[in-house]
């Protein structure tokens, strides 16, 4: 095969040689090449390429090739020629790519403009939603927490599991907070009890709740509150499907609120979705106000990057059984949720 040091009154397979270029520059032949090939193929028998060129100072100076009766214009070189057909060959590549790059950048501009064209039919939405009607009064909710947690949510199993967990290491002056707490499950068996506990939820209907049932809780957003309250000043933080609703970041901002906000030695009892078991993580999607699954194993190491101590995991189903996996050694499939019970060291 020739090379970049071969004389040019060498006679040279041209051809062959553009062949082992396009394919360094295609990869290997695909459809596209193929038809280049028949192109070249055809262009060949009209005359217009041939496959083996030799110099003007070679024996086929007289125009003419070995075999060949057409005459053709004299070449000055085999380089020469190599040199124009790799030129045509970068430009069809390049001409190529930016027809590749023009229809990434169409389609990336149109998905842009359905997302624009998206946001702005929200943006009237909430703008309709949030404007008083005609007598002064703001329409109904759009989603009513209220109603969608009384019909489809049991926060049952896990007021009882917080309850039994708190009571294990509750010191005398313990107060415990939950976040989320909606319509007040556990806060009332806190109450039933005798334990002092306050809930903090961002929804007024659901504070609104809490209090009609003598319960006490703060409309806030739950960020804001843990910010706004003294470090130590909990023995115990409860979050029922909280994680959920919340980023990564936000996951992790919010344990590190939690273990400055526990006492030396308070709990943090969280519970989420087992998503190892397929009618729970059906379940999951039931749920509007839910963002994202967060798996056992994950929360768990947010929960020791944070300074928080892993006291123990419990899965639990719908029927009240539970089982506990302190090392999580092996999936768990048959039960709807977990529990995480960490100790703020």
């Amino acid at each position: 095969m020739a090379d970049i040091n071969t004389p040019e009154t060498t006679d040279v397979d041209v051809e062959a040689l553009m062949g082992l270029i396009r394919r360094r520059v295609y990869g290997l032949p695909d459809a596209r090449y193929i038809m280049g090939e028949i192109e070249r193929a055809r262009l060949k028998a009209d005359g217009i390429v041939t496959g083996r060129f030799a110099s003007a100072a070679g024996p086929q100076a007289d125009g003419k090739t070995d075999g060949d009766a057409r005459p053709r214009p004299r070449r000055l070189g085999w380089k020469v020629e190599v040199k124009a057909r790799v030129a045509t060959l970068i430009m069809r590549a390049v001409r190529m790519h930016f027809r590749y790059q023009e229809i990434f950048n169409n389609s990336v501009v149109g998905v842009l403009q359905l997302m624009a064209e998206d946001l702005y039919a929200y943006e009237r939405r909430l703008d309709a939603t949030n404007r008083p009607g005609e007598d002064g009064r703001a329409p109904a909710a759009v989603f009513d927490r209220a109603a969608f947690e009384e019909r489809l949510l049991d926060p049952q199993p896990f007021a009882r599991r917080s309850l039994s967990l708190f009571r294990e290491l509750l010191r005398e002056d313990d107060v415990a907070l939950e976040l989320f707490c909606g319509r007040g499950e556990l806060l009332a068996a806190f109450a039933a009890s005798g334990i002092e506990a306050v809930g903090v939820d961002p929804d007024a209907s659901m504070v609104s709740l809490c209090k009609g049932r003598g319960l006490s809780a703060i409309h806030a957003d739950i960020f804001e509150h843990l910010r706004d309250s003294q470090d130590a000043s909990y023995g115990g933080i409860f979050a029922w499907k909280v994680v959920e609703r919340l980023t990564n970041e936000q996951t992790a901002e919010l344990l590190g609120l939690v273990k400055r906000k526990l006492r030396h030695g308070g709990l943090f009892v969280a519970s989420a979705t087992n998503i190892d078991h397929l009618p729970a993580l059906r379940k999951f999607y039931l749920d509007p106000t839910l963002v994202r699954p967060v798996p056992a194993r994950l929360l768990a190491f947010m929960s020791e990057q944070s300074g928080l101590g892993i006291h123990r995991f419990t899965f639990s189903n719908a029927d009240g059984e539970e089982m506990s996996e302190p090392a999580l050694a092996r999936e768990v499939y048959p039960y709807d949720e977990y529990t995480v019970l960490a100790v703020s060291g």
